[in-house]
């Protein structure tokens, strides 16, 4: 089997591209994180209008017998295919699904939502500040606080934390 070495370094810069995308989006607050909804699909379209003109001009070279295969492969690695396949692997079984702040009383309740990848509550969590204005804090201010909850898949609670200005207080196994 003969390797397709322009597919390759094509689909190789493809990727590490990807990933800076991806990487940069992180560190952005969400909206100039939105950004990334228009380029990734530019990028994507671009992509794939290059490799398949390519692929086209270089159809009989390309797709022979002893390239087929290896071009077969980059041309998929070319594709959003690639990146949501690998992002289905290596996902999370829980991901923060929502965070609220609630001023209150001279004190910011920060409260914390982890979700199962099918949707299910994982675990609550909250944290005080000691300050209605929270929007001029740093997130490590916060201390923990109140009662942390964790539930397993089917929504039943498994453990609870209690924590008293980010002391942990006690623990409570529901479920084993």
């Amino acid at each position: 089997m003969k390797l397709n070495k322009t597919l390759l370094l094509i689909a190789i810069g493809f990727l590490i591209i990807n990933l800076f995308f991806f990487k940069n989006s992180e560190t952005l607050n969400g909206g100039r994180a939105m950004i990334y909804i228009i380029i990734f699909p530019l990028f994507w379209v671009t992509t794939l209008i290059i490799v398949g003109i390519l692929a086209y001009r270089n159809r009989k070279e390309w797709f022979n017998k002893e390239m087929k295969i290896s071009t077969i492969v980059f041309l998929i690695l070319c594709t959003p295919l690639s990146i949501w396949g690998f992002s289905a692997l290596t996902r999370p079984e829980i991901q923060l699904s929502g965070t609220g702040y609630n001023p209150r009383n001279g004190i910011t309740i920060k409260t914390e939502t982890w979700n199962y990848s099918s949707g299910q509550t994982a675990v609550t969590k909250f944290w005080k500040l000691d300050t209605e204005n929270w929007t001029s804090s740093d997130e490590n201010q916060f201390k923990k606080d109140s009662i942390w909850v964790y539930y397993d898949k089917t929504g039943d609670t498994l453990k609870i934390e209690k924590y008293k200005n980010d002391q942990f207080v006690e623990k409570i196994e529901m479920k084993k």
